[in-house]
């Protein structure tokens, strides 16, 4: 098997194998975990030099019985590598930071296995395997968040990602099947659906239902609003997962699906603005919620949800390569902030909420208060850290798009980010602490130490990036470093991300801790914010209120259908029947005798005559 066959199906036999590290014990499970990870990782990284434009690759994994198509373009590649390389970091995190809990089997089982069904999703070419691996990093998802299983909260929150993302995938599945439906013969090969539609084969009306349809389910599992009430609750998983579904897997798949789609769904009337506009308020929404918030995993998970927003947008405004580059560079600053997070909870014994940490953190756990500091300054979008020039570079792209409202909402989520992400640094690092604290060990610096250069310098590889995108076909510039910088010093773009970045600061001097800033001078509003604005009071609403109204239509089919209309009505037919009968046989001793010797006569006459 070449290394696209490698790359797929290494996690899935790993999570296969699994059970039989139980033998050897943790040390076993975890090494070998970390053998697959990182054996997924070469192979991805293997595919690099592999890309090239407009083919596939044909994997037979079982000669003439199973193939895997898989697309060799930089869209799937690069998701690929990050999806594969964050994996094997966050899984080599895993090793300390997940040793004292008891079920490590299951832990590494679903962890390989979700890295493997975000692999699949990344690379396949046909619409039926894509859906498939969709759902396995659904359900994966949905076993890990609820990892502590015998929490409630835990439990609750694993159900509530899973069926809040199935709404979505109801869209999905509903655009994926008019597209096979549509065509003749009906096929799921995206290149042959591609070429159908650039031939206007495919009917416009059927081209908008898939395309809104695979929006819905795209803004499920991206968790963009209104379906975003289900990331910040996913905080009950361990911290490693959090990292894992933030930076390398399933929140990145809807980005993916959208950037995919693009080219072909682009010429559908409203498809690219909405997904613009779906971005943008998703981004400015997120944003005020994370600045109210007191969870520091929970503020984390709101950024998530606000940095996927300028991925949306910068495909909306068709510029697939904005939304890779801050795909790739979000990945690297999102796992070093989930990872850090993770160091601090963990030595604060499961203290999430900022303000019972205490403060202080940084002088004690100076390794990791420093590189939570650099992911700080790349999600915050400072100058010269990653998210800065890939933000500059999603702003622009809406701006030349000509949708001033959601470059204005994407500026106005620069500024709260600015001012939400440093006071999450203020209240957990900055001031004194009495607390004993100390860095984690070596195994848990690694990845943080590697994440952490990652986010320093990633931006260096633009040349590279979208070399390789543009080689794929895709219509991408190749920008070399020298072009990003010119292109950046002379946007207007830049001054809006420099002036979001001078008001956020300015204002984060001004007030420090905005959750509480906001609950002196604006109750009302802070109140509004902690409650989400009410979005999932809504859906509760509806979820109770539609449960009520069934139960209340199933009382009445038990009562009027089932207990008066069947149970009763059958009860007088047969009362109505047996007063018949007692017409016709009124009970006398001397009638019922005669009959019975009548019948018994008619019997033996027939019998002799057959004879």
């Amino acid at each position: 098997m070449n290394s696209y066959a490698w790359v797929v199906a290494l996690p899935f036999i790993g999570t296969a194998l699994m059970p039989l590290m139980k033998l050897g014990g943790k040390r076993a499970e975890s090494f070998f975990a970390n053998l697959i990870c990182f054996g997924t990782a070469v192979f991805a990284l293997t595919l690099i030099p592999t890309i090239r434009e407009g083919e596939v690759a044909i994997v037979e994994w079982i000669p003439g019985l199973v193939k895997f198509t898989a697309f060799t373009d930089g869209l799937s590649i690069f998701l690929t590598t990050v999806a594969a390389c964050i994996g094997a970091l966050i899984a080599l995190y895993s090793v300390e930071y997940m040793n004292e809990e008891k079920d490590l089997l299951r832990y590494w089982a679903m962890f390989t296995l979700f890295v493997g069904g975000m692999i699949g999703l990344a690379l396949t070419a046909n619409l039926l395997m894509l859906y498939v691996f969709w759902e396995v990093v659904g359900l994966t998802s949905y076993a890990l968040i609820g990892y502590y299983y015998n929490d409630p909260k835990a439990a609750r929150a694993g159900l509530k990602a899973f069926l809040t993302t199935r709404l979505g995938d109801v869209g999905l599945l509903v655009g994926i099947l008019a597209l096979y439906f549509s065509m003749e013969p009906h096929t799921f090969n995206f290149l042959e659906i591609a070429e159908a539609i650039e031939a206007g084969e495919i009917s416009g009306n059927i081209l908008a239902i898939a395309a809104f349809g695979m929006l819905l389910g795209a803004m499920g599992k991206s968790a963009q609003a209104p379906l975003h009430v289900w990331l910040a609750d996913a905080m009950e998983a361990p911290t490693t997962i959090s990292a894992l579904i933030h930076a390398a897997t399933m929140v990145n798949a809807g980005v993916y699906l959208m950037a995919r789609t693009y080219p072909i769904f682009h010429t559908v009337p409203g498809w690219a603005n909405t997904v613009l506009l779906v971005g943008a308020i998703t981004a400015f929404l997120t944003a005020t919620l994370a600045l109210v918030e007191p969870d520091l995993k929970r503020v984390l998970a709101y950024s998530t949800v606000s940095q996927l927003g300028y991925m949306f947008a910068a495909v909306g405004a068709g510029s697939i390569f904005a939304a890779k580059f801050h795909l790739i560079n979000h990945a690297l600053f999102k796992a070093l902030l989930f990872l850090c997070a993770g160091a601090v909870i963990h030595h604060l014994h499961g203290v999430r909420n900022m303000y019972e940490m205490g403060g202080g953190v940084g002088r004690q756990m100076k390794f990791t208060g420093t590189c939570y500091l650099i992911g700080t300054l790349s999600l915050a979008g400072i100058p010269i850290f990653n998210g800065f020039w890939s933000k500059d570079l999603v702003i622009g792209a809406t701006l030349e798009a000509g949708n001033v409202l959601g470059a204005a909402l994407l500026v106005l989520a620069a500024v709260l980010t600015v001012i939400y992400s440093f006071r999450a640094y203020y209240l957990v690092f900055c001031g004194t602490s009495d607390k004993h604290l100390h860095d984690p060990g070596v195994v848990m610096k690694i990845p943080l130490g590697l994440l952490a250069i990652g986010a320093l310098v990633s931006w260096l590889g633009v040349g590279f990036f979208s070399t390789k995108m543009h080689d794929s076909g895709l219509e991408v510039h190749a920008m070399s470093v020298g072009e990003l910088l010119h292109h950046t010093v002379t946007s207007v773009a830049l001054l809006l991300s420099l002036g979001a970045v001078a008001l956020g600061l300015l204002i984060y001097w001004s007030v420090k801790d905005s959750g509480k800033a906001l609950e002196k001078a604006a109750p009302t509003l802070a109140n509004i914010l902690k409650a989400g604005y009410g979005i999932e009071s809504i859906y509760l609403t509806v979820f109770y209120g539609t449960r009520e109204i069934g139960k209340s239509i199933l009382s009445a089919i038990d009562e009027y259908v089932l207990e008066k209309g069947i149970n009763q009505g059958l009860a007088s037919l047969s009362l109505g029947a047996g007063k018949a009968g007692k017409v016709m046989h009124p009970g006398d001793v001397s009638y019922n005798v005669v009959g019975i010797i009548t019948g018994m006569l008619l019997v033996l006459i027939v019998m002799f005559l057959a004879v």
